[in-house]
């Protein structure tokens, strides 16, 4: 692991060159507002010695766009070392005073287990804030692990399904006060070249669960949706709240072989610990299930598949499936460096998942860990993350990303 983690960190270490050609701005509400006493730097300035107060070029204040590109790596349990390449969008549709960031943002990853990954992630805001649309497009070349359902099974079940996926969702929110938004849209999951790998003498539990488990498995749907957002800053939150609630549906007279439907819901808070400090005690409760009719083996809930797959450090991705899934996490961010560059957080997350048939939360399976943050972007307030989580069953997990968990 030792050898592992300081191999990754010399190689990302590397790519920042081409990072300092293209260092971008983002949002008003993502920029810090107040100046510490202590000036603040990142790791841009202390490779290139690039301080702001000695830039011969300034960005033009009303400048509207702006475009960032990253080639770095990664590392999660379930892709291994990734090579990644970034990209994102930042612009306005309306006065930056009155109008949040608009952000499109994709990327190209390749893993050292063969998949490959291409989500494009939109969050528009249209002048005023009047309307937020939000996009979650995919194209997955996924070979994975799945180990049938429920919180009993063990790393002997495993099972390799691999599989192409497309995704297509796309929802519509109207402001209707302060904070709040409300809304819909679709949503479009198709899987093929579905293929199992199982050599066990009797059938799988992928197999028997006869939907979804065939060469192709589609979806089509539509969705409602309700966001209450007073975050500052959605980078990395340093106090505010976040809902967002999501209930899709899968009708006969939308191609689907049988209707079903399921329930998506994100609750986070962020707290300043001291109060006037800069240490953040930050809180993730999550629920997701299926409880209306069948939904596809691919689809039902399972630990980081979730939006930003980010759920149950310390547990391979689809360790855990089934038809209801809750999710709980702590976590304390500090800072050890005061000038801002270096960090550290402490976590403890778990997680239970219903029983195939009584629909039993049974096992609660619990992580803890800890890990580094280094400033990429003071501005944005942008970390590199490195972290390290331990669960139960011989479980663990290194990750190397950018950006917050939650």
């Amino acid at each position: 692991m030792t050898s592992t983690l300081s191999g990754l960190i010399k190689i990302f270490i590397n790519l920042f060159a081409c990072i300092y050609c293209i260092h971008a701005s983002v949002a008003q509400d993502s920029i810090t507002s107040k100046k510490d006493s202590i000036r603040q730097t990142d790791l841009i300035e202390i490779i290139f010695k690039k301080h702001p107060e000695k830039q011969s070029v300034k960005i033009k204040k009303d400048k509207k766009v702006y475009i960032t590109v990253l080639p770095a790596v990664g590392y999660t349990p379930a892709t291994s070392l990734a090579a990644v390449l970034a990209a994102n969008v930042v612009f306005f549709t309306g006065d930056p005073k009155t109008t949040y960031a608009s952000v499109v943002a994709t990327s190209a990853t390749y893993t050292a287990n063969k998949q490959f990954i291409l989500p494009v992630r939109s969050n528009i805001w249209l002048k005023d804030n009047s309307w937020n649309l939000i996009g979650d497009w995919r194209f997955m070349k996924y070979p994975q692990y799945t180990y049938g359902l429920g919180g009993g099974t063990e790393k002997s079940d495993a099972n390799m399904i691999d599989f192409s996926y497309v995704r297509f969702y796309q929802s519509a929110l109207r402001n209707l006060y302060s904070k709040l938004y409300f809304g819909g849209g679709v949503n479009v999951d198709y899987f093929y070249n579905i293929k199992e790998e199982w050599n066990g003498s009797a059938p799988s539990d992928f197999e028997t669960y006869g939907v979804g488990t065939g060469t192709e498995s589609f979806s089509d749907g539509l969705n409602v949706q309700c966001i209450w957002d007073n975050r500052k800053n959605t980078i990395n939150p340093e106090k505010g709240s976040y809902v967002n609630i999501v209930y899709r549906f899968y009708p006969n007279f939308m191609g689907n072989s049988k209707p079903w439907a399921s329930v998506y819901a994100d609750f986070r808070k962020y707290i300043q610990l001291p109060s006037k400090g800069k240490n953040i005690l930050g809180f993730w409760l999550f629920y997701w299930g299926a409880p209306k009719g069948t939904a596809p083996y691919l689809l039902l809930p399972s630990n980081g598949w979730d939006t930003y797959t980010n759920t149950a450090r310390g547990y391979v991705q689809g360790r855990f499936r089934s038809i209801n899934m809750l999710y709980a996490e702590a976590e304390y961010r500090y800072r050890i460096t005061k000038n801002g560059l270096l960090g550290g957080v402490l976590f403890v997350n778990a997680a239970t998942y219903s029983e195939p048939g009584n629909g039993k939360y049974k096992y609660v399976y619990p992580a803890v860990g800890a890990g580094l943050r280094v400033k990429l972007n003071k501005d944005s307030n942008t970390n590199l993350l490195i972290d390290f989580a331990i669960g139960l069953k011989h479980s663990n997990g290194f990750y190397l990303d950018v950006g917050e968990i939650f």
